[in-house]
């Protein structure tokens, strides 16, 4: 189905696709060798979570080896133990790590071959005080019921992408990472899967650090929230891969009214800002076609504009006048 909306200047476009089901585009991403790679973004007091926590991360992992860090500032010795991290765990899964002050460091598994080498995967960790959960995909993979308490800082060890590391102990990761985020507040699984293959704004409530990895040069991993808590890339280095998220969010509609005739139906919709794009260059041919097109056409030209996902932006009067054909 295709939806105009219709303004002096004629009209603009807005749809609506599956975020489950993103096509696969060529971004910048940040590759490690598995040997001293890594990203030091230092010890800075909004990494100190209180309590509900949650850790994100888009990994391609080229290697499983147990207790390899993608981000975590963990400190597990004979003795001393302190943080939190999404670290490998040696058997194809994933470990969430963390320090409570009422109990000793837990790490949780999401099992054997839940992470397939070579493929990228979406990895989550969560705390919400009283159960921990490991997710990848967007999928429960294994949950645990801890003692409600806050989380343990001492002694506090520096937060690192790329790599585990303590004072005696180094274990890098190796492969490619991108969209490393750090939330304040515990996600539910649909909060994970509603964001899971779109980049953020930096703005979103809860969110205290978001390193997207995308810059595509430079020694700076840039942090995309207000926080501004911007990491030293060392060793690292950029490269361009097929990944499966956006740059963009996807558009909602409210209907206010409709009105329907023998022929067509008209809408009145309070339409959100709408950023789409996968191939903005394909888009504008196909645009063409649609402005010189009769309207017996529309339903295929939209089809390919749908595949396209042209960037339009429609944020300005609260309502706008729409028709739909089939």
């Amino acid at each position: 189905m295709s939806i105009y909306l219709f303004t002096s200047s004629l009209y603009k476009k807005i749809s609506s696709f599956d975020m489950n089901k993103q096509p696969e585009s060529l971004q910048s991403v940040l590759v490690f060798d598995g040997q001293d790679d890594s990203i030091n973004l230092g010890k800075k007091p909004e990494f100190k979570i209180e309590k509900e926590i949650t850790l994100e991360a888009w990994v391609y992992c080229q290697n499983q080896r147990r207790r390899t860090g993608i981000i975590s500032n963990i400190f597990d010795t004979s003795d001393k133990e302190s943080g939190y991290g999404l670290l490998l765990d040696g058997k194809s899964g994933v470990f969430f790590a963390l320090k409570t002050t009422s109990q000793k460091i837990h790490y949780l598994s999401s099992k054997a071959d839940s992470l397939k080498l070579n493929q990228w995967h979406h990895l989550a960790g969560t705390y919400d005080g009283k159960q921990i959960k490991v997710y990848i995909d967007g999928v429960e993979k294994a949950t645990k019921a801890i003692a409600n308490s806050a989380i343990n800082y001492e002694p506090e060890n520096d937060l690192f992408i790329g790599t585990y590391k303590d004072n005696n102990e180094t274990y890098p990761f190796q492969g490619k990472i991108a969209e490393v985020r750090i939330w304040k507040v515990a996600l539910t699984k649909q909060q994970i899967q509603n964001n899971l293959y779109q980049r953020l704004a930096g703005n979103e409530p809860g969110l205290i650090g978001y390193w997207a990895l995308n810059e595509g040069s430079k020694n700076v991993a840039y942090d995309g929230t207000t926080n501004a808590n911007h990491g030293n890339i060392n060793g690292a280095n950029w490269e361009q891969s097929q990944v499966p998220f956006t740059n963009f969010q996807s558009q909602e509609l409210v209907v206010a009214k409709t009105l329907t005739t023998e022929k067509e139906t008209t809408l009145e919709v309070k339409p959100v800002e709408q950023k789409l794009t996968q191939n903005p260059e394909k888009a504008k041919e196909i645009e063409k076609h649609l402005l010189a097109t009769g309207l017996e056409d529309y339903g295929f030209w939209w089809q390919e504009m749908l595949k396209a996902q042209a960037q339009k932006t429609e944020p300005d009067k609260p309502f706008r006048r729409g028709r739909i054909w089939a």
